[in-house]
């Protein structure tokens, strides 16, 4: 079957998928008006048409503003986005399952899963990029026109998939393409958003610490064994993300462990598990922030600092300047252990 005999219902699946991950109310909205306005003259695909009810155009137009509102801040947007990776991808599910009503029950169901999996991949790059944008205080657009540009390229995706769903298939495509290109950075950045929103609900029942050696994972103890001699106190860990540490990609998720007078800093990079002496590091600043402790550091003979994020529920501000300050130990080479 070449690509121009493919059904609309399976060819309109990705560029819904992409617009459902990006902006699922608008998505919803916009489809709720297509089976009651009747704009297309084009009869919708499967059983889209059943989204015709003013009810269901009202409920989503105003989680639509919900979500506008909650976007407005760091806070309640890291909340809503990490709520709504569940929601995401059975959303995308279900709206495959319509456009796929009349088709047979095996390409349902594999067109539902792969659609759930393509709208939980563009939400967690989506998110993860405004995750980013966050921690490191890049300078953006004002939220609002960011949002606008949101919302005018899932009108337009939307628009290709009702009106010419090959052109709207080869849109989804390159913009899928690009996206891979910060793909892994930006879903492991939204992965540690919803972790620091989890510490900071947990930030009221628990107190902020080191963890214990015995808490620490087993990978994480396995890559310190060969290194198990060490003086000047304790082996004790906290989970951390690290930007821009040198020798490594930009973005890594790991633990900062202390064992005695050193710290090490121990991440899965691909299929092995690379640890990273910090000694060299010197702290320049660490601070308190509403959802997180950010450790800025010195690296020798880089342009532009490195930073550790770390969960409230970890190490206070003090605890981390005494571990990263006055180090005189050089920085390493990465060593690596398998999986």
């Amino acid at each position: 079957m070449t690509l121009t005999e493919l059904s609309p219902h399976l060819v309109i699946l990705l560029p819904l998928a992409l617009a459902a991950g990006v902006d699922l109310y608008l998505t919803l909205f916009m489809l709720c008006a297509a089976a009651i306005t009747g704009w297309w003259t084009t009869p919708l695909a499967g059983s889209l048409g059943d989204l015709n009810s003013t009810a269901i155009l009202a409920v989503v137009g105003l989680f639509y503003l919900l979500e506008f509102a909650a976007e407005r801040t760091p806070g309640r947007a890291l909340f809503w986005n990490g709520f709504h990776a569940l929601i995401r991808p059975v959303a995308g599910a279900l709206i495959a399952l319509l456009v796929l009503d009349h088709d047979p029950v095996g390409v349902q169901i594999v067109g539902a899963v792969l659609t759930g999996a393509a709208t939980s991949l563009a939400h967690a790059v989506r998110s993860g990029r405004m995750v980013l944008r966050w921690l490191l205080e890049i300078a953006t657009p004002r939220r609002d026109l960011m949002a606008l540009l949101e919302d005018v390229s899932t009108v337009g995706l939307l628009t290709l998939a009702l009106d010419l769903p090959l052109w709207s298939l080869g849109a989804s495509i390159s913009i899928t393409l690009i996206a891979l290109v910060r793909a892994r950075e930006r879903i492991k950045a939204f992965a540690f958003g919803v972790r620091l929103g989890h510490a900071r609900i947990w930030q009221q029942f628990t107190r902020s610490r080191w963890m214990d050696p015995e808490e620490l994972p087993g990978w994480v103890l396995h890559t310190l064994e060969p290194d198990a001699p060490f003086t000047g106190g304790g082996l004790r860990g906290a989970p951390a993300a690290a930007w821009r540490l040198p020798g490594v990609p930009r973005l890594v998720i790991g633990w900062v462990v202390v064992r005695g007078d050193t710290t090490v800093f121990v991440f899965r990079a691909g299929r092995k598990i690379r640890m990273l002496e910090l000694g060299s590091l010197q702290e320049v600043g660490a601070q308190q922030m509403d959802f997180y402790r950010q450790v800025t550091l010195e690296v020798p003979g880089q342009d532009g600092r490195a930073e550790f994020f770390f969960g409230l529920g970890g190490p206070g501000v003090e605890s981390l300047r005494a571990v990263f300050l006055g180090h005189g130990a050089k920085v390493s080479g990465t060593t690596s252990a398998p999986l």
